[in-house]
C-alpha cells in the first residue's frame, strides 16, 4: 500500500523522489501543497473506492505517506 502510495504522490505532484517522500513532512517541505491536496484527496477515493472527508481527519495524517496508506488500509477495511 505505501508504494502506491508514494506512486500516487509522484504522479500528483511531479515529484519523483520516493526515498524522499516517504521521509519528508510532505506539507511543510511543499510536496503538497492546496491543489495537490484536493487531487490527492480525489485520486483516493476513486483508486480505492473510499471516502474520505478530510475534516474528518487528523490534519497530521497528511503530512505522512506512511500515515496516508494507514488511513487508506483502514477505510478500506471498514468498507469490507
Amino acid at each position: 500500500m505505501l508504494e502506491k502510495i508514494i506512486q500516487i504522490i509522484e504522479n500528483i505532484t511531479g515529484f519523483n523522489e520516493p526515498d524522499e517522500i516517504l521521509r519528508a513532512d510532505l506539507i511543510d517541505d511543499g510536496i503538497i501543497d492546496s491543489m495537490s491536496f484536493i487531487t490527492l484527496i480525489y485520486t483516493l477515493e476513486h483508486e480505492f473506492s473510499i471516502e474520505v472527508q478530510p475534516t474528518l481527519v487528523p490534519s497530521s495524517t497528511w503530512r505522512s505517506a506512511r500515515a496516508i496508506a494507514e488511513l487508506v488500509e483502514k477505510r478500506l477495511k471498514d468498507n469490507a
